[in-house]
C-alpha cells in the first residue's frame, strides 16, 4: 500500500512539474528579448502577472484626428510614477481626484504590459479633440505641449521596457516631424519651468532617447530628396 501511494505521489509531482514547465514556457515565449533596460527593469515586470504583448502600431493612424490640429510646439515626456497603470485608470483619477473636466492630463500613454500592452499607445481625449494638456503646472506649456506618459516609476528603480522605449522614439519622431518641432523642444517634465519635479525620473535614459531620435532623423528621406 505504501509503495502504491508513493508511486501516485511521484506521478502527481511529475504532472505538476510538466504543467509548470509548459506554463513557464508559454510566458517566456511571449516575452520580448531582454536588453539592458529590460533586465534592469525586472522588478517592474515582476509585479505583472499578465502576458506581455509587443505592439507595432501604425503611428500615423494613432495620431490621426478628425478635427483641426493645434499648432503644437513642444513634446513633454512623463512617467506615471506608478508600477502599473493605463489611460483609463489615469483618466478616472484625474477626473475624480483632480476635478479636471477633460480627464486624462496627457495626450498619449504608452503601456508597460501591466494594464495595457507593452509598448501599446493609448490615445487620450485631449488629443482626439485637440485641446490643451494638463500635464505640467505651466499652462503656457500645456497649451502648446504634447504630453506623452510612459507607465512606470523611473525614479525608484524602474526603467522603460524595450518596447516602451522603441514606441516612444517612433511616436516622438512622428509628431516632431509632423508639427516641425525641433529636438530642443522635445523636453522632460522636469525641464519645464515650474516647482520641482523629478519626472520622468532619474532612470529615464534621456541621452539614449535623444540619440535615437537623431539617428532616425538621419536615415529619413526628406520630401524633396531622391533615394
Amino acid at each position: 500500500m505504501t509503495n502504491i501511494k508513493n508511486r501516485k505521489y511521484e506521478k502527481m509531482i511529475q504532472r505538476l512539474s510538466l504543467v509548470f514547465m509548459v506554463a513557464a514556457g508559454g510566458v517566456i515565449g511571449s516575452l520580448p528579448l531582454l536588453n539592458g533596460r529590460d533586465a534592469d527593469a525586472k522588478a517592474v515586470r515582476a509585479e505583472n502577472d499578465l502576458l506581455k504583448t509587443t505592439f507595432s502600431q501604425d503611428i500615423s493612424q494613432v495620431c490621426n484626428v478628425s478635427t483641426k490640429e493645434r499648432p503644437w510646439q513642444y513634446i513633454v515626456i512623463h512617467h506615471s510614477a506608478s508600477v502599473k497603470g493605463n489611460a483609463t485608470r489615469f483618466d478616472t483619477y484625474h477626473r475624480k481626484n483632480r476635478g479636471w473636466e477633460h480627464g486624462l492630463a496627457y495626450h498619449f500613454v504608452i503601456g508597460n504590459g501591466t494594464l495595457s500592452g507593452d509598448g501599446e499607445i493609448e490615445v487620450g481625449d485631449r488629443w482626439k479633440e485637440q485641446i490643451h494638456g494638463a500635464h505640467t503646472a505651466n499652462m503656457d506649456c500645456n497649451k502648446v505641449g504634447i504630453g506623452i506618459c510612459l507607465v512606470g516609476d523611473f525614479e525608484n528603480g524602474g526603467i522603460p521596457t524595450g518596447n516602451q522605449f522603441d514606441t516612444l522614439v517612433r511616436l516622438t519622431r512622428y509628431l516632431s516631424r509632423k508639427f516641425d518641432i525641433p529636438l530642443s523642444n522635445i523636453i522632460l517634465h522636469s525641464q519645464v519651468h515650474q516647482k520641482g519635479t523629478a519626472c520622468p525620473g532619474k532612470n529615464f535614459p534621456v541621452d539614449e532617447f535623444k540619440t535615437s531620435l537623431i539617428q532616425i532623423a538621419s536615415t529619413e528621406i526628406s520630401p524633396g530628396r531622391k533615394s
